[in-house]
């Protein structure tokens, strides 16, 4: 018996060291359904599914690399004729290894492939690998590498220690929603839910001008409306607190301020029909999120507020919405009074974080990921997290807890206080899909700002073309102030002035001068108030007396 136990003991051991390689789990739907604009059409059943074997035989001989040659197009390709909505089971191996591209110091050896070190960290390499030579890892990883922050050894303990100093203190503001924090503060809010034309119910925050008594009716107050970031939510233009967070600064100046909520995170998480415990739920990106989301927010804005325009401030995701949905519906000009686009996730041909160069569709790692990510929420398990730059992170900051958080490794820790960071932590990340998160990585590739790319197949079937049509720029008649960082993982400023220089009603292009403000610190750094915020603020005032 006693030998018995042993062995079991052992086999045991051994499964737990190689679930960092290999990670069994059940294979998740992609129904590749293109959302209709009535919500009650969603209510059909599906009929039919196939395995992607089958239905990929069916086509193979009419679409077989059909666009071998383009990046974007590298869906799995589908069409049923009688079908109103596709579907499609995508098949795994279950004993294919977990994608573990880097393998930190103190981990054992891979128990596949060979092995390669590049700036101390050491990456699986060889015939089962998806890294095929040290220029895969130069190409992902060196430029997100030389701007972000390398801390001494004296550094990193001290960082750590402080983290952890921080994490012990009992800050409620953990915890806390949007609208809790604002009353924490004294701050007039109230809480609306705006139901989309799809069918989601997305929780929405207004807060009432701080600085005179407000009346209802009053006709010359001024409305700005703030769309969060990627993985984010309306707690991040809070989280700093008043005099420095833009939602208290904003509420100071006399203006009616709309924090908005995208399907998705964490305050907007029901639909008519779907859970979200199922694939469905996830299934959709950015397009729907501009073409349902927020005109449903705007338009909710103006009408309780009684205003016909009201001004956007956009970040990152916030921004790539706001672009998508004036050149898809011009007639939104008509309702936008400016747009300030902060780290504007538009163009991505000079993107550094890691994470998108790694699931974009030319990437060498783009079949493993896709396997791994699945197809519904954007939930990567922490293994895969060190992969996609998590390790990178530990080695240069000497924080693990920091270094494990998806919202950190794919935008890099900047000048944000350590303070602060428990904070940012308990916030993020607020939930998204996969989709969303992929047509990133397909813009990463395509070097342009496109619809989603199903594939050849399916994109003929939606788009009536093999490639997903382009957004155009010329369709954005509102006034635009862009806002760049150098340091800026995830909005290159040479990205950036590509789409000034494309906007036919551009104002400005701002680039923070600080060498080292990065993509975070427009949400969460001490200067952001001063060097980002003031001048925002100064620009909507000149647009509002006008």
């Amino acid at each position: 018996m006693k030998a018995i136990a042993l062995l079991l003991c052992l086999a045991l051991t051994r499964d737990i060291a190689g679930s960092i390689f290999r990670h069994e789990y059940y294979p998740k739907m992609d129904r590749l359904m293109v959302q209709p604009l009535d919500y009650n059409d969603q209510q059909q059943t599906t009929r039919g599914e196939k395995t992607y074997q089958e239905i990929y035989h069916n086509h193979k001989h009419q679409h077989h690399h059909s666009s071998s040659g383009s990046s974007e197009s590298k869906e799995k390709p589908f069409e049923d004729q009688n079908n109103d909505y596709a579907t499609i089971q995508t098949v795994k191996n279950w004993n294919t290894p977990v994608f573990s591209a880097i393998i930190s110091q103190d981990n054992a050896r891979p128990t596949y492939g060979d092995v390669i070190t590049w700036k101390g960290l050491q990456f699986a390499t060889g015939p089962n690998s998806p890294v095929s030579d040290q220029k895969d890892i130069e190409k992902i990883f060196n430029e997100a590498y030389n701007t972000m922050k390398h801390f001494s050894e004296e550094e990193k303990k001290a960082f750590h220690d402080a983290y952890q100093a921080a994490s012990k203190i009992e800050n409620e503001d953990v915890h806390l929603n949007s609208s809790q924090l604002l009353k924490k503060h004294q701050y007039q809010v109230e809480e609306h839910t705006v139901k989309t034309d799809d069918g989601y119910f997305l929780n929405i925050f207004r807060i009432l001008p701080k600085q005179y008594e407000y009346v209802q009716d009053k006709k010359d107050k001024s409305v700005v409306f703030l769309a969060h970031g990627l993985l984010g939510s309306s707690d991040d233009w809070l989280l700093m607190g008043p005099k420095k967070s833009l939602a208290y600064m904003l509420s100071d100046e006399g203006y009616e301020v709309w924090l908005g909520n995208t399907r998705g995170n964490k305050y907007a998480r029901r639909h008519v029909s779907k859970h979200e415990a199922q694939p469905d739920f996830w299934l959709y990106s950015n397009d729907e999120v501009a073409l349902h989301d927020i005109p449903a927010m705007i338009d909710y804005a103006l009408k309780i507020s009684e205003q016909e325009k009201l001004h956007y401030v956009g970040f990152s995701q916030g921004a790539t919405n706001v672009f998508a949905l004036l050149a898809s519906r011009p007639e939104y000009n008509e309702k936008i009074a400016t747009v300030h686009a902060i780290s504007p996730m538009v163009y991505m041909t000079k993107v550094r974080s890691p994470l998108l160069r790694m699931i974009a569709p030319n990437s060498p790692f783009y079949e493993r990921l896709e396997d791994q990510l699945g197809w519904g929420e954007f939930k990567p398990p922490k293994e895969l997290i060190q992969s996609l730059g998590g390790d990178m992170c530990e080695s240069e900051i000497g924080c693990k807890n920091v270094c494990s958080n998806v919202y950190f490794v794919m935008s890099s820790i900047g000048d944000v206080d350590i303070d602060l960071i428990p904070v940012i932590m308990g916030h993020h990340p607020t939930g998204g899909s996969t989709r969303q998160m992929r047509q990133y990585g397909q813009a990463v590739a395509s070097h342009e700002f496109r619809k989603f790319d199903y594939g050849p197949v399916i994109n003929q079937k939606v788009y009536g073309t093999v490639q997903p049509p382009k957004f155009n720029m010329s369709n954005v008649k509102v006034p635009v102030v862009l806002y760049s960082s150098k340091m800026d993982w995830l909005s290159h400023p040479e990205d950036v002035e590509r789409l000034h220089k494309e906007l036919p009603n551009a104002k400005d292009h701002y680039m923070v001068a600080d060498e080292q403000f990065t993509n975070m610190d427009f949400l969460f750094s001490k200067k952001a108030p001063q060097v980002v915020y003031e001048r925002l603020i100064e620009y909507i005032k000149q647009d509002s007396t006008m």
